[in-house]
């Protein structure tokens, strides 16, 4: 019967660019007397990834926090739900760890995602280094090769870390991050986002000593490009500030000097880079 059942009005946020495509607003019912807790559990987001945190507001009252690692943990009394319809809706705060922002809101927090976004980010990054920490000691695999490795010490990178998937390394003062991003190879210089991201990883490298190399040839007075004829297959038109390939091969870069070393290194070996950037 209609009236031993609670209607829930259940929406959540967008995780994504796409996926706020269509509505995520939807209507369930659960038998009069069901527990706060596990109607939301029931209600729960779909998206089941570890370590993603949502907070779920309950007709309009921060009421829980909610994780595929976790489940519900109560902000508020528990109860059992005795009239409705409830609204429920999950507010998503992104890869917060669950367990530090439910002792937070339990301790007094607004739950305010950017305040805490901000508050959480130092603890993220050590979580993060320790884990790729982890990773150089237990793995053994390395994310760039050794004639890498060796190219770019060589022309004056001081290696801080490197594993698997991520290599850290000063060059001429500036801190410069490595990482694999599925099929591609990133690279940040500095703060803010990617300044390269390439794929074969194989180019991606040889990028990587080309611009260390054309940064030495600069600083010691010389062109910071040899005179060399470009093999075919790379073209890149400009959109904005970046640089984008055309093609199979994928080179997004945010300057036409790094294009232009793209353009250098491509078709060649990291020896033959070498070469031609000492010849």
């Amino acid at each position: 019967m209609p009236w031993r059942s609670i209607e829930l009005r259940v929406d959540r946020d967008s995780v994504a660019m796409g996926d706020d495509v269509q509505s995520h607003a939807g209507v369930m019912s659960v038998p009069r007397g069901t527990l706060l807790s596990a109607a939301l559990e029931r209600s729960s987001p779909e998206i089941r990834s570890p370590g993603w945190s949502w907070v779920a507001v309950v007709d309009r009252e921060v009421t829980a926090v909610w994780s595929v690692d976790h489940g519900v943990r109560m902000l508020v009394p528990d109860r059992e739900l005795t009239r409705g319809p409830v609204d429920i809706h999950f507010r998503y705060f992104v890869q917060i760890d669950p367990a530090w922002l439910f002792d937070r809101l339990s301790t007094g927090a607004t739950a305010d995602r950017r305040e805490l976004e901000a508050e959480y980010a130092p603890i993220a990054r050590e979580k993060h280094r320790a884990e790729l920490r982890r990773r150089e000691r237990e793995i053994d695999a390395r994310l760039l090769s050794a004639e890498c490795i060796e190219a770019i010490r060589h022309y004056g990178a001081d290696v801080t870390l490197h594993a698997d998937v991520a290599c850290d390394f000063t060059h001429a003062g500036e801190t410069w991050a490595v990482r694999r991003a599925d099929t591609m190879l990133q690279v940040f210089r500095g703060g803010g986002g990617p300044i390269a991201s390439i794929r074969p990883h194989v180019l991606g490298e040889a990028w990587l000593v080309g611009m260390l190399g054309a940064s030495v040839r600069a600083a010691s007075g010389l062109p910071s490009l040899p005179a060399a004829d470009r093999l075919p297959g790379l073209e890149f038109t400009q959109t904005g500030g970046r640089w984008m390939s055309r093609g199979a091969t994928v080179v997004q870069v945010d300057s036409e000097h790094a294009a232009d070393v793209a353009g250098l290194v491509f078709g060649r070996s990291i020896a033959e880079i070498r070469m031609l950037l000492e010849g």
